[in-house]
Formats: structure tokens, sequence, C-alpha cells
């Protein structure tokens, strides 16, 4: 593979339509969810965001604030509701109807602790978490075969 294609394909992964997404359902509630993968810089942004720091013994300690992180994720990842782009965690409506200041308290209201934690996996799995070693595999041998 040559230099022109090697950095192609790296401009091509950064575009937003590269972003690998899926629709998932929950059946308790009858809707489709269309969940994208997320940056690194986006997790990173939420992580940081979530992340109290306690003062223990005089030492600073960080703790990640998980639910309410993993929430956010949620928010963040969905394109998508019942496939309608237009409706997304943080609509007027949503907010008014459960009084939530933003659509991780909406997200609070609506799913169940396991349903988020679902969505979540799924939300990491599309960010490249759980890719297993057979995937590293075949994307090794893509590009074997490319020499």
């Amino acid at each position: 593979m040559n230099e022109k294609a090697i950095l192609d394909k790296l401009f091509a992964a950064s575009e937003e339509d590269n972003i690998p997404q899926k629709t998932v359902g929950i059946s308790r509630i009858g809707l489709s969810f269309t969940l994208q993968g997320l940056k690194e810089d986006k997790l990173e942004k939420l992580q940081k965001q979530y992340t109290n720091i306690e003062k223990v013994r005089g030492e600073e300690i960080e703790k990640l604030d998980r639910k309410r992180y993993n929430r956010a994720v949620i928010a963040e990842a969905t394109i998508a509701i019942g496939d309608d782009k237009n409706v997304r965690w943080n609509h007027p409506e949503l907010l008014s109807k459960y009084r939530a200041s933003g659509a991780e308290q909406v997200i609070k209201r609506v799913l169940l602790s396991g349903e988020i934690m679902q969505l979540v996996d799924i939300v990491m799995d599309l960010s490249g978490f759980y890719n297993s070693t057979k995937e590293i595999d075949q994307i090794k041998n893509l590009s074997e075969g490319d020499e």
C-alpha cells in the first residue's frame, strides 16, 4: 500500500460518515434507538465533566460518577429515536414532560438501569472498545493483502 492510499484511509476514518452506527430496540418501550460510536475526544470530555475530585487524608482522588457518565454517553451517542433524527433525548417535549434540565435526566426517568447498561455497552462496542482479536486478525489480513 502506498503513502497516498494510507493517508486516504486515515482521512476517511475521521469523517462522520465512517463512524459505526447501530439501531437497537427496547421491547419494553416499543421503540428503536440509533446509536453511533464516539470518538476519544468526546469520551474524554464526558469523563472529565463527570469526574469529581475528593480529598481523602490530604490526597486528591478522582472519582467518576459512573451513572451520570453512562447517561451522558447514551445522550451523546443517540442520533435518532424511533427512526426520527429530530427526536433525541433532549427534545423539548421530553424535557417538559419529565421536568428535566437535560437529556441525562430524561434517560434516567425513561430507561431501566439494565437498559442503560446495555445501551452503553453497545456505544462502547461501536467506539471500538470490545473489538475481538478475530476482528483485529481480519484487519491484519486485509492490510497484508494490500501490500
